[in-house]
């Protein structure tokens, strides 16, 4: 019997599928990427079409029957050509070609809207890199180091401790949703440099930071319902950001934290783990459910390693960014 493999849309679906359809999702998204939203808060949002901008689709061993796998594709904001595929089957489901109909329809849709590449993140040696490895038109683009620092008192007063001694002619700030008027132009420049980092140009195409951008970004990357809290170095006789590092805070205990950037002529001066250490400091006072925050580094991006290890950042696993061809 075939798996029964349908687009979903949780505006009309029936309650008991939307909450198995979060309940697979966020689990896949935590052992894939280390933090997410909590089940209910995710299906909460979709019901209410908060989720964000996606397209999905949920799957049964046969009509009637429970939802075992789901998936989403998204599409990646710097490059229309290229979707964002997540794909999550429960394990007892697994081996059954469950995940095989799921990709089928997500690669027909993801063509029909002019996408011509597919990219993920699975686990490395895992079961999902085994089924991401039936396509013969994959690649590996990155290997990536999933991280967590875990705010207990050791990493707390670690982060006081270099939250407090900038360097001098510098000052460390932070904020809580969309930058400041004040700050959002030079918080642009600063993210203009994501791209000097390592492997970077296999996530993203160069794109202007200009403030309209930047409010596109801000919009884009908190239209799933997280909270977006940035920390960041001023430089004291400008009060421009010249270092930024960027997190986004979920309903779950562990927030994910993104990119981090330098300008240039600041850099080598401790800016960027001081940066982090300020915003674990307010991840933990904004929001006391958290309990880690999680982060992907390219293997080859070994000063981001050495300011992890420096902020007692642990590693749990390593994960794959990989590129399937549509043709």
């Amino acid at each position: 019997m075939s798996p029964v493999v349908e687009p979903f849309d949780p505006l009309v679906a029936d309650p008991v599928d939307v909450d198995a359809w979060s309940v697979i999702y966020v689990a896949g998204h935590s052992e894939s990427s280390g933090g997410g939203p909590v089940a209910e808060e995710l299906a909460t949002r979709l019901r209410s079409g908060r989720a964000g901008r996606a397209w999905r689709w949920a799957a049964r061993v046969a009509r009637g029957e429970p939802v075992v796998g789901v998936a989403e594709l998204r599409g990646r904001p710097h490059d229309a050509g290229i979707g964002f595929l997540r794909l999550f089957v429960v394990p007892q489901a697994r081996r059954q070609g469950v995940g095989r109909g799921l990709r089928e329809s997500v690669v027909r849709r993801a063509r029909s809207l002019g996408m011509d590449r597919l990219q993920s993140t699975v686990p490395a040696g895992g079961p999902g890199e085994s089924f991401a490895r039936t396509s013969p038109y994959l690649r590996t683009l990155l290997r990536l180091e999933l991280q967590k620092q875990y705010l207990d008192e050791p990493t707390l007063r670690r982060c006081w401790s270099l939250a407090a001694t900038p360097a001098r002619g510098y000052r460390l700030t932070h904020w809580e949703g969309p930058a400041p008027e004040e700050r959002v132009g030079s918080f642009g420049r600063v993210m203009a440099h994501l791209l000097d980092a390592p492997g970077a140009v296999l996530q993203m195409v160069p794109r202007a930071w200009g403030v309209a951008q930047v409010r596109e970004w801000e919009r884009q990357i908190t239209e799933d319902g997280s909270r977006l809290v940035v920390g960041a170095a001023l430089e004291s006789t400008s009060e421009e950001v010249v270092a930024a590092t960027v997190a986004t805070v979920a309903g779950g205990s562990v927030a994910d934290q993104h990119d981090t950037a330098v300008m240039p002529r600041h850099r080598r001066k401790g800016l960027a783990i001081r940066s982090k250490a300020t915003q674990a400091l307010r991840i933990h006072d904004l929001f006391p459910h958290v309990r880690a925050l999680a982060a992907t580094i390219n293997v080859e991006n070994a000063a981001m390693l050495a300011v992890n290890r420096c902020l007692l950042y642990e590693r749990v696993g390593e994960r794959l960014l990989v590129e399937e061809t549509l043709g």
